[in-house]
This record gives structure tokens, sequence and C-alpha cells, in this order.
């Protein structure tokens, strides 16, 4: 099925972002479990960061970041190697792919995701392992759905399943990258009052007021010498 309408997205890898977070810990200001997926890559004061680069740091990355259920993220430690880089691989895939489809949402909306998208969304969703269980409770019988992430597979669907959250729970105003044009950083607007514009207002917030406010300095003097 084609849609019949096409938008060219760059592909590249995101923007310069001017937070310092070196030491691989997970950027916490997404407001939302896709958008820290979305931020798990950027490039700090000097250096690129790749929070995913690889098994190990996937698997620390889900431990700290808080974007899965402390209980997966411990089964996931249980993986071979082998399966931790392919995870690893699998999980950049699906990170770069989404960021590119959130580029054509917020643009376009629901018309931006296109039926290849739901295709793949969906076939990612579907690898999900799921099971319920019945216990007693104090007031008596307490059904539960847990969830297993038992092959690399189920951590994409797991993965998935936040992206596809986000699209089918926000409207594309409440989702948007930080004004910052060198910050790649995207973030979560859903609360009421001013709107948000800065990833940390106490790191883009404050450097572009600066900037701001020294342009307006320049200006002020290029007037009084004219």
């Amino acid at each position: 099925m084609h849609l019949g309408y096409s938008l060219d997205v760059p592909t590249a890898l995101p923007s310069p972002s001017p937070v310092d977070a070196s030491d691989g810990s997970p950027l916490r200001v997404g407001d939302h479990p896709a958008l820290d997926f979305l931020n798990s890559v950027f490039t700090s004061v000097d250096a690129p960061v790749d929070l995913l680069r690889d098994g190990q740091a996937l698997r620390d990355w889900l431990k700290a970041s808080g974007v899965m259920a402390s209980g997966l993220a411990t089964e996931i430690a249980a993986y071979i190697p082998k399966q931790l880089q392919r995870t690893a691989a699998e999980a950049r895939g699906l990170r770069e792919w989404f960021r590119e489809l959130l580029l054509r949402w917020t643009v376009m909306g629901a018309r931006g995701v296109r039926a290849a998208d739901l295709e793949h969304l969906n076939a990612l969703l579907a690898k999900g392992r799921l099971h319920q269980t019945v216990s007693r409770g104090p007031d008596g019988l307490v059904l539960q759905t847990a969830r297993q992430v038992d092959s690399p597979s189920a951590v994409l669907a797991e993965l998935a399943a936040g992206c596809a959250d986000l699209l089918a729970t926000h409207h594309v105003d409440q989702v948007r990258k930080c004004e910052n044009p060198a910050c790649s950083l995207w973030f979560a607007d859903t609360k009421r009052g001013p709107r948000r514009r800065w990833c940390s207002m106490a790191v883009c917030g404050n450097r572009m007021k600066v900037a701001a406010h020294r342009a307006r300095q320049r200006s002020g003097v290029s007037h009084e010498a004219s």
C-alpha cells in the first residue's frame, strides 16, 4: 500500500548536543521512554557518545535509564556476549529508524506515518513475550501480566512498545527537539503553562539566553558606532 506522498528526511547522525554526559549516564530529559531511547546517542562537549555502542553498554543503559522495568533489565544480564552484541546492533537500528519516522510525524502528523512504518512497528510488537498469572491478594484473586525478554527480539519489542506509545498517546505539538540548533535532544512537553523550548533550562536554555543577550549587546554597539 502506498499513501501517495513522500518526504525526504536527512538520515545523518544527530547534530551535536552541548550536554556533557561522556561518563555514559543516561540522559533523562525526554520525559518519555521512547525519547530517552532516541537520546541515547548524541555529541557531548567534544566527542560523539553512543550509549548503546555495544552489548555491555546496552545492558547498563537499560538498567540505568528506566525505559524498561528493572526486572526485565536484569533478565538481559543473562545473555551471552553474542546475544548482547546482536541486541545492541538491532536496538541502534530501531533507534535510527524511529528518529526518521519521528521527524516525519512531527511535520505531517499521522499522514507522515506510512503503511510500511506501521507494518514494521507491528512486526516488532508481535515479538513481545507476555504471560499472565493469577495469585492471591488481600481482597481476592489478582490477575497479573508479566513480560519476558528472553531473546533479542523480545527486547526490541519492548523498545518498540515505547515508540508506539509515544505516537499513540501524544499530539505532534507535544513532541519537539530542543530549540538550541547545536542540540540533538528530543523531549515531550505535556505540562500546562509556558511552552517548553529546551532540553534543559540549566544547559541549553541558559546558553541560548546568554547568546541572545550578547547578540543584542553587539547590535547596540553597532548602532552606536553608526
